[in-house]
Protein backbone atom coordinates (compact mmCIF):
# COMPACT_ATOMS: atom_id res chain seq x y z
CA UNK A 1 0.00 0.00 0.00
CA UNK A 2 2.70 2.64 1.29
CA UNK A 3 6.56 2.55 -0.24
CA UNK A 4 8.49 1.93 2.62
CA UNK A 5 10.33 5.58 2.43
CA UNK A 6 6.43 6.58 2.45
CA UNK A 7 6.19 3.90 5.79
CA UNK A 8 9.34 6.14 7.30
CA UNK A 9 7.84 9.69 6.89
CA UNK A 10 4.36 8.39 8.56
CA UNK A 11 5.98 6.63 11.18
CA UNK A 12 6.20 9.83 12.75
CA UNK A 13 2.63 10.89 12.76
CA UNK A 14 0.42 7.34 13.13
CA UNK A 15 1.04 4.87 15.66
CA UNK A 16 0.84 1.72 12.85
CA UNK A 17 1.61 2.49 9.31
CA UNK A 18 -0.34 -1.27 7.88
CA UNK A 19 -3.35 -1.41 10.50
CA UNK A 20 -6.72 0.00 9.84
CA UNK A 21 -6.95 0.95 13.78
CA UNK A 22 -4.12 3.66 14.56
CA UNK A 23 -3.76 6.71 16.84
CA UNK A 24 -2.46 10.41 15.69
CA UNK A 25 0.56 11.14 17.12
CA UNK A 26 2.98 14.36 16.85
CA UNK A 27 0.41 16.57 15.37
CA UNK A 28 -1.00 18.81 17.91
CA UNK A 29 -3.44 22.10 16.29
CA UNK A 30 -3.29 19.99 12.97
CA UNK A 31 -5.36 17.05 13.75
CA UNK A 32 -8.65 18.16 13.32
CA UNK A 33 -8.01 20.25 10.02
CA UNK A 34 -6.78 16.66 8.47
CA UNK A 35 -9.42 14.88 9.96
CA UNK A 36 -12.20 17.44 8.11
CA UNK A 37 -9.86 17.09 5.24
CA UNK A 38 -10.12 13.46 5.38
CA UNK A 39 -13.67 12.83 5.26
CA UNK A 40 -14.08 14.44 1.83
CA UNK A 41 -11.39 12.34 0.64
CA UNK A 42 -11.39 8.98 -0.97
CA UNK A 43 -7.98 7.72 0.22
CA UNK A 44 -7.45 7.53 4.21
CA UNK A 45 -5.95 9.40 7.18
CA UNK A 46 -2.64 8.41 5.88
CA UNK A 47 -2.99 9.23 1.99
CA UNK A 48 -4.05 12.81 3.05
CA UNK A 49 -0.90 13.25 5.44
CA UNK A 50 1.21 12.38 2.59
CA UNK A 51 -0.57 14.59 -0.44
CA UNK A 52 -1.38 17.28 1.21
CA UNK A 53 0.26 17.61 5.02
CA UNK A 54 3.78 16.51 4.24
CA UNK A 55 6.10 18.15 2.52
CA UNK A 56 9.65 17.50 2.11
CA UNK A 57 9.57 14.77 4.73
CA UNK A 58 7.88 16.99 7.16
CA UNK A 59 5.08 18.71 8.21
CA UNK A 60 5.07 22.26 7.47
CA UNK A 61 3.92 24.53 10.36
CA UNK A 62 3.18 27.24 7.65
CA UNK A 63 1.90 25.29 5.08
CA UNK A 64 -0.25 23.35 7.51
CA UNK A 65 -1.34 26.30 8.73
CA UNK A 66 -2.68 27.68 5.56
CA UNK A 67 -4.49 24.45 4.64
CA UNK A 68 -5.97 24.69 7.77
CA UNK A 69 -7.33 28.33 7.03
CA UNK A 70 -8.97 26.88 3.84
CA UNK A 71 -10.10 23.88 5.68
CA UNK A 72 -12.03 25.66 8.16
CA UNK A 73 -13.56 28.14 5.61
CA UNK A 74 -14.91 25.08 3.44
CA UNK A 75 -15.73 22.94 6.58
CA UNK A 76 -16.87 25.36 9.36
CA UNK A 77 -15.45 26.57 12.32
CA UNK A 78 -17.00 24.58 14.73
CA UNK A 79 -17.43 21.19 13.90
CA UNK A 80 -13.84 20.97 12.61
CA UNK A 81 -12.96 22.43 16.11
CA UNK A 82 -14.77 19.56 18.00
CA UNK A 83 -12.07 17.57 16.37
CA UNK A 84 -8.69 19.24 17.76
CA UNK A 85 -8.04 20.20 21.29
CA UNK A 86 -5.85 21.67 24.15
CA UNK A 87 -4.37 21.07 27.91
CA UNK A 88 -3.97 24.38 29.63
CA UNK A 89 -3.52 24.92 33.18
CA UNK A 90 -5.27 28.10 34.94
CA UNK A 91 -2.76 28.11 37.78
CA UNK A 92 -3.06 31.19 40.97
CA UNK A 93 -7.00 32.00 39.77
CA UNK A 94 -9.76 32.77 42.37
CA UNK A 95 -12.13 29.29 43.31
CA UNK A 96 -14.90 32.46 42.00
CA UNK A 97 -13.05 32.46 38.37
CA UNK A 98 -12.92 28.39 38.49
CA UNK A 99 -16.88 28.52 38.29
CA UNK A 100 -17.18 31.17 35.52
CA UNK A 101 -14.51 28.30 33.68
CA UNK A 102 -16.52 25.45 34.39
CA UNK A 103 -19.76 26.65 33.44
CA UNK A 104 -18.74 26.13 29.74
CA UNK A 105 -18.91 22.47 30.57
CA UNK A 106 -19.86 21.20 26.87
CA UNK A 107 -16.32 20.14 25.36
CA UNK A 108 -14.45 20.65 28.23
CA UNK A 109 -12.68 18.25 30.96
CA UNK A 110 -11.15 19.54 33.95
CA UNK A 111 -9.60 18.91 37.43
CA UNK A 112 -9.44 21.46 39.80
CA UNK A 113 -6.92 21.17 43.28
CA UNK A 114 -8.66 19.30 45.88
CA UNK A 115 -10.10 20.98 48.69
CA UNK A 116 -10.29 17.77 49.96
CA UNK A 117 -6.19 16.92 50.02
CA UNK A 118 -5.10 20.37 50.19
CA UNK A 119 -4.62 22.70 53.28
CA UNK A 120 -4.46 26.33 51.86
CA UNK A 121 -2.18 27.57 55.05
CA UNK A 122 0.91 28.51 53.59
CA UNK A 123 1.98 31.87 52.41
CA UNK A 124 3.67 32.54 48.92
CA UNK A 125 7.51 33.55 48.47
CA UNK A 126 6.07 36.95 49.12
CA UNK A 127 4.83 36.54 52.32
CA UNK A 128 1.23 37.01 50.82
CA UNK A 129 -1.55 34.15 51.94
CA UNK A 130 -3.37 32.41 48.75
CA UNK A 131 -6.28 34.97 47.47
CA UNK A 132 -7.00 37.46 44.73
CA UNK A 133 -4.98 40.67 46.45
CA UNK A 134 -6.78 42.38 43.16
CA UNK A 135 -9.89 42.17 42.09
CA UNK A 136 -10.38 45.45 40.59
CA UNK A 137 -12.00 47.74 43.57
CA UNK A 138 -11.39 51.52 42.31
CA UNK A 139 -11.87 52.61 46.08
CA UNK A 140 -8.52 52.17 48.10
CA UNK A 141 -10.00 52.20 51.75
CA UNK A 142 -12.22 49.29 50.15
CA UNK A 143 -9.16 47.70 48.50
CA UNK A 144 -7.26 47.75 52.00
CA UNK A 145 -10.05 46.86 54.13
CA UNK A 146 -10.61 43.60 51.79
CA UNK A 147 -6.96 42.39 52.35
CA UNK A 148 -6.94 42.89 56.07
CA UNK A 149 -10.44 41.06 56.00
CA UNK A 150 -9.00 38.00 53.97
CA UNK A 151 -5.80 38.04 55.85
CA UNK A 152 -7.67 37.74 58.78
CA UNK A 153 -9.71 35.04 57.61
CA UNK A 154 -6.86 32.67 56.56
CA UNK A 155 -4.65 33.64 59.21
CA UNK A 156 -7.95 31.61 61.22
CA UNK A 157 -8.10 29.08 58.99
CA UNK A 158 -4.16 28.18 59.13
CA UNK A 159 -4.38 28.22 63.17
CA UNK A 160 -6.97 25.54 63.27
CA UNK A 161 -5.20 23.12 61.12
CA UNK A 162 -3.26 21.97 63.51
CA UNK A 163 -5.88 21.63 65.92
CA UNK A 164 -8.62 20.22 63.77
CA UNK A 165 -5.98 17.26 63.17
CA UNK A 166 -5.13 16.28 66.62
CA UNK A 167 -9.52 16.80 67.42
CA UNK A 168 -9.91 14.07 64.68
CA UNK A 169 -6.69 11.99 65.76
CA UNK A 170 -8.64 11.93 68.72
CA UNK A 171 -11.55 10.54 67.77
CA UNK A 172 -9.60 8.09 65.74
CA UNK A 173 -5.96 7.52 67.02
CA UNK A 174 -3.63 5.44 65.11
CA UNK A 175 -4.10 2.22 67.34
CA UNK A 176 -7.86 2.53 67.13
CA UNK A 177 -7.56 2.49 63.21
CA UNK A 178 -8.41 -0.30 61.69
CA UNK A 179 -8.03 -0.37 57.81
CA UNK A 180 -7.71 -3.34 54.81
CA UNK A 181 -4.30 -2.94 54.10
CA UNK A 182 -3.54 -6.24 52.71
CA UNK A 183 -5.91 -6.50 50.44
CA UNK A 184 -7.53 -9.70 51.69
CA UNK A 185 -11.35 -8.37 52.93
CA UNK A 186 -10.37 -8.24 56.56
CA UNK A 187 -9.57 -4.88 58.37
CA UNK A 188 -6.85 -4.84 60.45
CA UNK A 189 -4.67 -2.38 63.61
CA UNK A 190 -1.31 -1.40 62.88
CA UNK A 191 -0.33 -4.02 66.01
CA UNK A 192 -1.48 -6.96 63.44
CA UNK A 193 0.74 -6.59 60.84
CA UNK A 194 4.16 -8.24 60.61
CA UNK A 195 5.81 -7.04 57.61
CA UNK A 196 7.19 -3.26 57.65
CA UNK A 197 6.13 -2.16 54.17
CA UNK A 198 2.32 -3.12 55.80
CA UNK A 199 3.02 -0.92 58.27
CA UNK A 200 4.09 2.13 56.39
CA UNK A 201 1.26 1.74 54.26
CA UNK A 202 -0.92 1.36 57.44
CA UNK A 203 0.53 4.89 58.49
CA UNK A 204 0.33 6.93 55.37
CA UNK A 205 -3.36 5.34 54.82
CA UNK A 206 -4.47 6.99 58.52
CA UNK A 207 -2.47 9.87 57.93
CA UNK A 208 -4.60 10.70 55.01
CA UNK A 209 -7.94 9.26 56.99
CA UNK A 210 -7.43 12.13 59.60
CA UNK A 211 -5.90 15.00 56.88
CA UNK A 212 -8.83 14.81 54.68
CA UNK A 213 -11.49 15.07 57.58
CA UNK A 214 -9.59 18.39 58.18
CA UNK A 215 -9.77 19.48 55.25
CA UNK A 216 -13.42 18.42 54.76
CA UNK A 217 -14.02 20.35 57.47
CA UNK A 218 -11.84 23.25 57.38
CA UNK A 219 -13.08 24.01 54.29
CA UNK A 220 -15.87 26.09 54.91
CA UNK A 221 -13.68 29.40 56.20
CA UNK A 222 -12.00 29.35 52.83
CA UNK A 223 -13.48 32.64 50.55
CA UNK A 224 -13.83 32.33 47.04
CA UNK A 225 -10.91 34.46 46.51
CA UNK A 226 -8.96 31.67 46.94
CA UNK A 227 -6.63 30.74 44.43
CA UNK A 228 -6.25 27.25 43.13
CA UNK A 229 -5.71 25.50 40.19
CA UNK A 230 -7.05 23.98 37.42
CA UNK A 231 -6.19 21.64 34.46
CA UNK A 232 -8.59 21.73 31.54
CA UNK A 233 -8.45 19.57 28.57
CA UNK A 234 -10.81 20.88 26.09
CA UNK A 235 -11.96 20.83 22.10
CA UNK A 236 -11.19 23.96 19.54
CA UNK A 237 -14.91 25.17 20.16
CA UNK A 238 -15.05 24.88 23.66
CA UNK A 239 -11.97 27.21 24.08
CA UNK A 240 -13.49 29.63 21.83
CA UNK A 241 -16.41 29.48 23.85
CA UNK A 242 -14.91 29.90 26.64
CA UNK A 243 -12.31 32.66 25.54
CA UNK A 244 -15.62 35.23 24.11
CA UNK A 245 -17.44 34.32 27.90
CA UNK A 246 -14.65 35.44 30.29
CA UNK A 247 -14.08 38.42 27.75
CA UNK A 248 -17.95 39.40 28.05
CA UNK A 249 -17.84 38.86 31.48
CA UNK A 250 -17.85 41.91 34.24
CA UNK A 251 -15.14 40.35 36.17
CA UNK A 252 -11.97 41.82 35.87
CA UNK A 253 -10.26 38.65 36.90
CA UNK A 254 -12.31 36.79 34.03
CA UNK A 255 -11.10 39.03 31.59
CA UNK A 256 -7.43 38.83 32.21
CA UNK A 257 -7.41 34.78 32.52
CA UNK A 258 -9.37 35.02 28.76
CA UNK A 259 -6.42 37.43 27.29
CA UNK A 260 -3.97 35.13 29.24
CA UNK A 261 -5.67 32.05 27.92
CA UNK A 262 -6.22 32.68 24.22
CA UNK A 263 -2.45 33.71 24.34
CA UNK A 264 -1.67 30.11 25.54
CA UNK A 265 -4.31 28.43 22.97
CA UNK A 266 -3.17 30.44 20.07
CA UNK A 267 0.51 29.05 20.46
CA UNK A 268 -1.07 25.03 19.64
CA UNK A 269 -4.61 25.58 18.12
CA UNK A 270 -4.55 29.24 16.86
CA UNK A 271 -7.06 28.84 13.68
CA UNK A 272 -9.76 27.52 16.41
CA UNK A 273 -9.62 30.09 19.18
CA UNK A 274 -9.02 33.17 16.55
CA UNK A 275 -13.00 34.30 16.59
CA UNK A 276 -12.91 34.52 20.25
CA UNK A 277 -14.32 37.98 20.95
CA UNK A 278 -15.86 40.18 23.38
CA UNK A 279 -20.11 39.33 22.89
CA UNK A 280 -21.53 42.71 23.16
CA UNK A 281 -24.88 40.84 22.73
CA UNK A 282 -24.21 38.40 25.89
CA UNK A 283 -23.13 41.66 28.08
CA UNK A 284 -26.72 43.67 26.95
CA UNK A 285 -28.61 40.75 27.72
CA UNK A 286 -26.71 40.69 31.77
CA UNK A 287 -27.69 44.25 31.97
CA UNK A 288 -30.57 44.96 30.68
CA UNK A 289 -31.80 41.90 32.55
CA UNK A 290 -30.55 42.63 35.90
CA UNK A 291 -31.88 45.73 35.75
CA UNK A 292 -35.45 44.30 34.33
CA UNK A 293 -36.00 42.18 37.24
CA UNK A 294 -34.65 44.52 39.56
CA UNK A 295 -37.55 46.47 38.64
CA UNK A 296 -40.30 44.03 38.13
CA UNK A 297 -39.04 42.44 41.42
CA UNK A 298 -38.65 45.30 43.83
CA UNK A 299 -35.48 45.57 45.85
CA UNK A 300 -36.06 42.62 48.93
CA UNK A 301 -34.62 40.73 51.32
CA UNK A 302 -33.00 37.77 50.06
CA UNK A 303 -35.72 34.82 50.71
CA UNK A 304 -34.12 32.48 53.09
CA UNK A 305 -35.61 28.97 53.57
CA UNK A 306 -37.04 27.83 56.81
CA UNK A 307 -34.77 24.98 56.33
CA UNK A 308 -31.60 24.50 55.54
CA UNK A 309 -30.08 22.71 53.13
CA UNK A 310 -33.06 22.92 50.87
CA UNK A 311 -33.84 20.92 48.07
CA UNK A 312 -36.71 21.16 46.36
CA UNK A 313 -38.10 18.66 43.02
CA UNK A 314 -40.16 20.69 40.68
CA UNK A 315 -42.81 19.63 37.91
CA UNK A 316 -45.25 17.08 37.38
CA UNK A 317 -44.62 13.97 36.28
CA UNK A 318 -48.32 12.19 34.75
CA UNK A 319 -48.28 13.12 31.48
CA UNK A 320 -43.77 13.00 31.42
CA UNK A 321 -44.05 9.22 32.37
CA UNK A 322 -45.95 8.23 28.52
CA UNK A 323 -43.09 10.16 26.95
CA UNK A 324 -40.60 8.14 28.70
CA UNK A 325 -42.45 4.74 28.41
CA UNK A 326 -42.52 5.22 24.88
CA UNK A 327 -39.07 6.67 24.28
CA UNK A 328 -38.40 2.97 26.08
CA UNK A 329 -40.21 1.41 23.55
CA UNK A 330 -39.54 3.42 20.47
CA UNK A 331 -36.06 1.40 19.29
CA UNK A 332 -38.08 -2.31 19.46
CA UNK A 333 -41.07 -1.54 17.52
CA UNK A 334 -41.50 0.37 14.07
CA UNK A 335 -43.99 2.75 14.22
CA UNK A 336 -43.72 6.48 14.37
CA UNK A 337 -42.93 8.16 17.96
CA UNK A 338 -45.97 10.23 17.83
CA UNK A 339 -47.84 6.50 17.41
CA UNK A 340 -45.96 4.78 19.90
CA UNK A 341 -46.77 7.87 22.40
CA UNK A 342 -50.19 8.18 21.75
CA UNK A 343 -51.03 3.94 22.31
CA UNK A 344 -48.63 4.28 25.32
CA UNK A 345 -51.02 7.08 27.36
CA UNK A 346 -54.08 4.04 26.73
CA UNK A 347 -52.42 1.38 28.09
CA UNK A 348 -53.18 0.50 31.95
CA UNK A 349 -50.48 1.72 34.82
CA UNK A 350 -49.58 -2.21 35.24
CA UNK A 351 -48.96 -2.45 31.94
CA UNK A 352 -46.54 0.57 31.88
CA UNK A 353 -44.88 -0.98 34.85
CA UNK A 354 -44.10 -3.51 32.63
CA UNK A 355 -42.53 -1.52 30.06
CA UNK A 356 -40.50 0.37 32.95
CA UNK A 357 -39.36 -3.39 35.04
CA UNK A 358 -38.37 -4.78 31.51
CA UNK A 359 -36.48 -1.97 30.44
CA UNK A 360 -34.59 -0.98 33.64
CA UNK A 361 -34.26 -4.29 34.14
CA UNK A 362 -32.13 -6.05 37.08
CA UNK A 363 -29.01 -3.67 37.60
CA UNK A 364 -26.28 -5.57 39.44
CA UNK A 365 -23.95 -2.17 40.47
CA UNK A 366 -24.33 1.63 39.60
CA UNK A 367 -22.56 1.32 36.62
CA UNK A 368 -25.70 -1.14 34.92
CA UNK A 369 -26.97 2.30 33.56
CA UNK A 370 -30.37 1.39 31.58
CA UNK A 371 -30.67 3.06 28.11
CA UNK A 372 -31.46 6.57 26.54
CA UNK A 373 -35.28 6.71 27.17
CA UNK A 374 -34.25 7.82 30.61
CA UNK A 375 -32.63 11.29 28.67
CA UNK A 376 -36.10 11.90 27.69
CA UNK A 377 -36.63 15.42 28.51
CA UNK A 378 -35.49 16.72 31.85
CA UNK A 379 -38.00 14.66 34.11
CA UNK A 380 -35.84 16.20 37.32
CA UNK A 381 -36.14 19.96 37.92
CA UNK A 382 -34.35 20.77 41.16
CA UNK A 383 -34.12 24.45 43.58
CA UNK A 384 -31.15 24.13 45.94
CA UNK A 385 -30.32 26.08 48.81
CA UNK A 386 -26.60 24.34 49.46
CA UNK A 387 -23.56 25.28 50.81
CA UNK A 388 -21.40 26.81 48.38
CA UNK A 389 -18.89 23.69 48.88
CA UNK A 390 -21.70 20.91 48.25
CA UNK A 391 -22.32 23.49 44.82
CA UNK A 392 -18.78 23.47 44.24
CA UNK A 393 -18.61 19.77 44.09
CA UNK A 394 -22.26 19.32 42.13
CA UNK A 395 -22.22 21.67 39.29
CA UNK A 396 -19.46 20.20 37.10
CA UNK A 397 -22.00 17.03 36.28
CA UNK A 398 -22.13 17.71 32.20
CA UNK A 399 -25.76 16.16 31.22
CA UNK A 400 -27.50 18.77 32.38
CA UNK A 401 -29.03 22.56 32.63
CA UNK A 402 -27.77 24.70 36.01
CA UNK A 403 -27.75 27.69 36.79
CA UNK A 404 -27.00 30.07 39.78
CA UNK A 405 -27.79 33.09 41.33
CA UNK A 406 -25.35 35.61 42.11
CA UNK A 407 -23.49 34.33 45.37
CA UNK A 408 -23.99 36.02 48.73
CA UNK A 409 -23.49 36.00 52.41
CA UNK A 410 -27.03 36.75 53.30
CA UNK A 411 -28.90 32.97 52.98
CA UNK A 412 -26.51 31.74 56.16
CA UNK A 413 -23.37 30.06 56.71
CA UNK A 414 -23.65 26.19 57.33
CA UNK A 415 -21.03 25.97 60.34
CA UNK A 416 -19.66 22.22 60.65
CA UNK A 417 -20.50 20.63 63.75
CA UNK A 418 -16.99 19.27 64.48
CA UNK A 419 -15.62 22.76 64.66
CA UNK A 420 -18.41 23.39 67.34
CA UNK A 421 -17.33 19.97 69.52
CA UNK A 422 -13.77 20.85 69.05
CA UNK A 423 -14.71 24.34 70.83
CA UNK A 424 -13.62 26.95 67.59
CA UNK A 425 -16.82 28.05 66.92
CA UNK A 426 -16.26 31.50 68.12
CA UNK A 427 -13.14 31.78 65.43
CA UNK A 428 -15.35 30.19 62.97
CA UNK A 429 -18.27 32.80 63.61
CA UNK A 430 -15.78 35.62 63.77
CA UNK A 431 -14.12 35.10 60.08
CA UNK A 432 -18.52 34.93 59.07
CA UNK A 433 -19.47 38.45 60.68
CA UNK A 434 -15.90 40.09 58.86
CA UNK A 435 -16.71 38.28 55.26
CA UNK A 436 -20.23 39.38 56.05
CA UNK A 437 -19.57 42.87 56.70
CA UNK A 438 -17.34 43.35 53.82
CA UNK A 439 -19.70 41.85 51.53
CA UNK A 440 -21.92 44.23 52.05
CA UNK A 441 -19.26 47.09 51.67
CA UNK A 442 -17.86 46.11 48.12
CA UNK A 443 -21.69 44.65 47.29
CA UNK A 444 -23.07 48.89 47.47
CA UNK A 445 -21.01 49.26 44.58
CA UNK A 446 -20.71 46.01 42.57
CA UNK A 447 -22.32 42.70 43.73
CA UNK A 448 -19.98 40.81 41.52
CA UNK A 449 -17.23 41.52 43.17
CA UNK A 450 -18.71 41.03 46.51
CA UNK A 451 -18.93 37.42 45.49
CA UNK A 452 -15.13 37.42 46.33
CA UNK A 453 -15.89 37.38 49.58
CA UNK A 454 -18.56 34.33 50.06
CA UNK A 455 -16.91 31.70 52.05
CA UNK A 456 -17.38 27.57 51.21
CA UNK A 457 -19.92 27.69 54.08
CA UNK A 458 -22.21 30.26 52.99
CA UNK A 459 -25.52 28.87 51.45
CA UNK A 460 -26.06 29.57 47.71
CA UNK A 461 -29.13 29.25 45.77
CA UNK A 462 -29.11 27.15 42.49
CA UNK A 463 -31.26 24.90 40.26
CA UNK A 464 -30.18 21.62 38.84
CA UNK A 465 -32.16 19.94 35.91
CA UNK A 466 -31.57 16.64 34.61
CA UNK A 467 -33.42 13.47 33.31
CA UNK A 468 -33.30 10.16 34.79
CA UNK A 469 -30.29 8.75 33.34
CA UNK A 470 -28.23 11.49 34.54
CA UNK A 471 -30.05 11.72 37.52
CA UNK A 472 -29.24 7.95 37.97
CA UNK A 473 -25.36 8.62 37.73
CA UNK A 474 -25.19 11.21 39.95
CA UNK A 475 -27.04 10.51 42.89
CA UNK A 476 -25.39 6.69 42.89
CA UNK A 477 -21.92 7.84 42.22
CA UNK A 478 -22.34 11.25 44.63
CA UNK A 479 -23.51 9.10 47.46
CA UNK A 480 -20.58 6.49 47.77
CA UNK A 481 -18.58 6.13 50.53
CA UNK A 482 -15.68 8.07 49.64
CA UNK A 483 -18.15 11.21 48.76
CA UNK A 484 -18.19 14.34 50.84
CA UNK A 485 -20.40 13.66 53.77
CA UNK A 486 -22.33 16.98 53.19
CA UNK A 487 -23.03 16.60 49.39
CA UNK A 488 -23.79 12.81 50.27
CA UNK A 489 -27.06 14.42 52.19
CA UNK A 490 -28.05 16.60 49.77
CA UNK A 491 -28.16 13.91 46.78
CA UNK A 492 -29.62 11.19 49.32
CA UNK A 493 -32.57 13.83 49.81
CA UNK A 494 -32.99 14.24 46.08
CA UNK A 495 -33.11 10.74 45.86
CA UNK A 496 -36.17 10.50 48.25
CA UNK A 497 -38.00 13.57 46.86
CA UNK A 498 -37.87 11.32 43.16
CA UNK A 499 -38.96 8.09 45.29
CA UNK A 500 -41.73 9.71 46.65
CA UNK A 501 -42.99 11.52 43.51
CA UNK A 502 -42.05 8.39 41.29
CA UNK A 503 -41.56 5.31 43.08
CA UNK A 504 -40.46 3.10 39.43
CA UNK A 505 -37.75 5.95 39.14
CA UNK A 506 -36.42 5.80 42.59
CA UNK A 507 -36.17 1.94 42.51
CA UNK A 508 -34.41 2.22 39.24
CA UNK A 509 -31.98 4.25 41.19
CA UNK A 510 -31.28 1.51 43.34
CA UNK A 511 -27.70 2.10 44.47
CA UNK A 512 -28.41 5.34 45.96
CA UNK A 513 -26.58 4.24 49.26
CA UNK A 514 -28.09 5.91 52.24
CA UNK A 515 -25.32 4.83 55.18
CA UNK A 516 -23.43 6.88 57.01
CA UNK A 517 -19.59 7.03 56.68
CA UNK A 518 -18.21 9.07 59.00
CA UNK A 519 -14.40 8.33 58.49
CA UNK A 520 -15.43 8.52 54.68
CA UNK A 521 -12.07 8.18 52.62
CA UNK A 522 -10.49 5.42 55.30
CA UNK A 523 -11.67 2.64 53.56
CA UNK A 524 -10.56 4.41 49.85
CA UNK A 525 -7.63 5.02 51.02
CA UNK A 526 -6.97 1.50 52.03
CA UNK A 527 -7.87 0.34 48.65
CA UNK A 528 -5.31 3.05 46.82
CA UNK A 529 -2.16 1.48 49.35
CA UNK A 530 -3.47 -2.04 48.41
CA UNK A 531 -3.43 -1.04 44.08
CA UNK A 532 0.26 0.62 45.06
CA UNK A 533 1.57 -2.30 46.67
CA UNK A 534 0.49 -4.62 43.32
CA UNK A 535 1.89 -2.09 41.16
CA UNK A 536 5.04 -1.74 42.92
CA UNK A 537 5.61 -5.70 42.71
CA UNK A 538 4.26 -6.21 39.17
CA UNK A 539 7.00 -3.31 38.83
CA UNK A 540 9.34 -4.81 40.56
CA UNK A 541 9.15 -7.84 38.46
CA UNK A 542 9.30 -6.04 35.30
CA UNK A 543 12.81 -5.00 36.36
CA UNK A 544 14.01 -8.36 37.54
Amino acid sequence: MFSEAEKDLLKKYVTSVDDGIFAVKGMEGMVGAAYARYSRARGGFREVLLNEFIKEGEIDPKHADQLIERILVAYGDDSVGELEGAHVSFENISMLATKEIEDRRIGGSPIEQSTRYVFYDMKDDAGHWRYLRDPGFADAQLAKDYLATMDFIFETYASLVEPMKKYFGSLKTIEDAEYDINGDGTKEKLRDLIEEKDKKAFRITYNFDVRTKSCDTLRCLLPLSTLTNLGMFGNGRFYQHLISHLFTSAIAEAGDIGKKTLIATSEVIPQYVRRAKRSDYLASVRSEMFALASELFAASEPEIPQQLPAIHLLDDLEVFDDQVVAAMLFPYLNLSLSSIRQRAGRLDRSAKQRIIDTYVNKRTNRRDRPGRALEEGYSNTFELVTNWGVYKDLMRHRMNTQQRQLFTTKLGFDLPLELKKAGFESQVLACVKRADALFDQIASSDALLAQYAVLHGHYARWTLSMNDREAMHMLELRSTPQGHPQYRRVVQEMHRLISARSPWRGEAMKFADYNEYYWSRADSEARQRVEERILEEKFTKEIQ
